[in-house]
């Protein structure tokens, strides 16, 4: 985890704020193993080593956009 917690990354897509899926923790495997991603009220945080929003977070982005 971060010095000052996760890094949150603002969604493109969704509106997060309020959403049903808030606190939902879905699972992406990566090159170095099994990354967490949450849906947060400011949008998404990874555990993955990315400095900028990640392909997981994209990834479960484009699920909820079908």
């Amino acid at each position: 985890m971060a010095k000052f917690g996760p890094k949150i990354f603002p969604s493109d897509i969704i509106n997060p704020k309020g959403h049903w899926a808030i606190d939902t923790v879905w699972n992406a495997e990566g090159s170095k193993g099994i990354y967490n991603i949450k849906m947060l009220d400011k949008g998404f945080s990874c555990d993955c080593p990315a400095f900028k929003k990640c392909k997981h977070i994209k990834a479960i982005e484009e699920r909820f956009c079908g």
